[in-house]
């Protein structure tokens, strides 16, 4: 598994320091007992489904990496990782591309990102998340990640009416793997158009996100030149919450702790935008939004 490990990282194009911890972290993790226990069941499990209980396994293995002294982060992180050719031959089963399995498991690469920026440690503080790419209901498509749910209901409390007949929309998620181009959102939106064409067959799309991206408020402090303005134009946002926490601040700042905001730092445009509506003491938040893509 190592050497699979190995090539898995370098095909990605892990960092060389990320590479050199994660294979550390997994030659610690074949001398432990709990630790190598939770992964030798997790991968039997996952060998006969994908449908498995993902939050159930991480708490199993954050409770032993807790009694060996593992890095929960890498070693989460190496779970998934260790699922990758089992889900090749998942995605082959079930005549997806090679490609489009390759491409998805890209959101571990921004993820190990994340979690270095913001804690300092090569892995995922949020491995839950991978679940949906394992058990095969998100999918890259382009710039943008998408998956089924049904329509939501908040939508049609809000007086909106889906098209006729359409029960499910593609909900987005958008991964921070580069910047938000508005071109390469379109060029997505048509890509899970066609892969998800099954779900609508009277012609009208649905897509759906719930997202910090689409704060109605952006548009009172963002710069004009904003991609995130242009993505937030595609949608009609009919609903939003603030959110006095700030629980996606680490998107922004790169920090675990965004408390401080005279500290903040300005590196970016966004950031500068941010700190300054939340020093003249207002809130971020998050927004609901839809839009119908007809073919």
């Amino acid at each position: 598994m190592k050497e699979k490990i190995a090539r898995f990282c370098g095909e990605c194009g892990y960092p060389a320091e990320a590479q050199q911890e994660l294979l550390a972290v997994y030659a610690a993790i074949e001398k432990t007992s709990l630790v190598r226990e939770v992964f030798v069941k997790a991968g039997e499990r996952y060998a006969q489904s994908p449908q498995l209980d993902y939050l159930g396994i991480l708490e199993e293995l954050k409770a032993a990496c807790g009694q060996e002294n593992i890095p929960v982060e890498t070693a989460s992180l190496l779970l998934f990782i260790c699922f990758v050719p089992q889900l090749y031959l998942y995605y082959a089963q079930q005549n997806l591309p090679e490609r489009l399995c390759r491409e998805s498991l890209m959101d571990l690469k921004w993820k190990l990102y994340e979690c270095h920026k913001v804690r300092g440690i090569w892995g995922s503080f949020v491995s839950g998340w991978f679940s949906g790419f394992f058990d095969l209901t998100r999918f890259t498509l382009g710039r943008l990640q998408f998956e089924l749910r049904p329509v939501p209901e908040g939508y049609m409390q809000a007086g909106r009416t889906p098209p006729p007949g359409v029960q499910q929309a593609i909900n987005m998620h958008i991964p921070s793997s580069g910047p938000l181009l508005h071109e390469q959102c379109l060029h997505s939106y048509r890509l899970a158009q066609e892969f998800f064409a099954d779900a609508f067959p009277g012609g009208e799309t649905v897509f759906i996100c719930n997202s910090w991206l689409l704060f109605p408020e952006h548009w009172e402090f963002l710069p004009a030149h904003s991609h995130i303005l242009e993505f937030m134009d595609d949608f009609d946002i009919y609903a939003s919450r603030t959110d006095p926490q700030g629980s996606d601040l680490w998107r922004i700042f790169g920090l675990p702790d965004c408390s401080d905001t005279a500290n903040l730092p300005e590196e970016t445009s966004l950031q500068r935008a941010y700190k300054g509506w939340l020093l003249s003491g207002k809130q971020p938040g998050t927004g609901n939004g839809l839009f119908i893509l007809k073919n």
